[in-house]
């Protein structure tokens, strides 16, 4: 079975790293001059935010 197929790959730290590229878009977001901009960085920041969610409850529920 290699590292994809067994939720227990995802690190505590690869799930963190997700959060803060979150993180990064929301500030991104922030300083965003233009609206489409502003909604485009929210829109990666959620997706990463789900990403991130979804990592550690597969590595909760192994």
């Amino acid at each position: 079975m290699d590292g994809a197929d067994n939720p227990k790959w995802m690190s505590d730290q690869n799930i963190g790293r997700y959060r803060a590229i979150a993180d990064e878009c929301h500030a991104h977001a922030e300083h965003a001059r233009y609206v489409l901009d502003k909604e485009a960085w929210l829109k990666l920041a959620a997706d990463w935010n789900v990403l991130a969610e979804d990592a550690a409850r597969r590595r909760r529920n192994g």
